[in-house]
C-alpha cells in the first residue's frame, strides 16, 4: 500500500469516527438510527459506538469468541454475552450503516479525487450475488420458484449487491 493510500486511509476513518461522534453527541441524531430514545442510554459494554465498530469488524469466528477477541483489543476488563450483543444490535436501525456508507464513498471521493484508479476511464463497480433461502410456502414458491431434492423442496431468490466504493480498512478505530 502507498503512503498516498495510506494518507487517504486514515483520513476516510476519521470521517467516520467524527460520523459516529456526532451521532453519539446529538440526541436529535441519534434518534434516527435507534429504535426507542431509552436505546444506547445507559452506560453499557456495547454502548452505540462499540457496536458500531464490531458490526464493521465482519466477524469470522463464532460470536462469542469474537466477543472475547473485540474486548481484549479495545484492553476490556469484561467481555459482554453474545445475547447481550445480540439485544444491543436490534436496538440499532439497518439505515445507520446506509448512511454511514455514503460518507465512506463521499469521504474516498472527496480525498482521492483524480487518484482514484479506473479501468480504461470508466470507474469499476463491484457485484456480487447469492441464493437467499426463503421459507418453502406457495406464496413465495410462486413468486420466487423453487427447487427440489429427493428429500424435499425449498423455494429460493436471487440477491445481487453492486457497490461503487469499496475500500479496505486495516485500522481499529479507537
Amino acid at each position: 500500500m502507498a503512503k498516498t493510500e495510506i494518507k487517504i486511509g486514515i483520513k476516510i476513518i476519521s470521517e467516520l469516527k467524527s460520523f459516529v461522534s456526532l451521532i453519539v453527541h446529538n440526541e436529535a441524531l441519534l434518534n434516527n438510527f435507534r429504535r426507542s430514545p431509552e436505546d444506547f442510554t445507559r452506560n453499557r459494554k456495547l454502548p452505540f459506538e462499540r457496536l458500531v465498530l464490531l458490526i464493521v469488524k465482519l466477524c469470522k469466528k463464532t460470536l462469542s469468541i469474537e466477543l472475547e477477541k473485540f474486548f481484549e483489543e479495545l484492553g476490556a476488563p469484561n467481555t459482554c454475552s453474545v445475547s447481550a450483543f445480540t439485544q444491543q444490535r436490534i436496538k440499532l436501525k439497518p439505515s445507520f450503516f446506509c448512511l454511514w456508507n455514503r460518507v465512506l464513498c463521499s469521504s474516498f471521493y472527496c480525498y482521492a479525487g483524480s487518484d482514484i484508479r479506473q479501468w480504461k476511464a470508466l470507474r469499476v463497480i463491484a457485484a456480487d450475488g447469492s441464493n437467499v433461502s426463503l421459507i418453502n410456502t406457495p406464496v413465495l414458491n410462486g413468486h420466487f420458484g423453487g427447487a427440489s431434492n429427493q428429500n424435499c423442496n425449498f423455494v429460493q431468490a436471487k440477491h445481487f449487491t453492486t457497490t461503487t466504493c469499496s475500500i479496505s480498512l486495516f485500522f481499529i478505530l479507537k
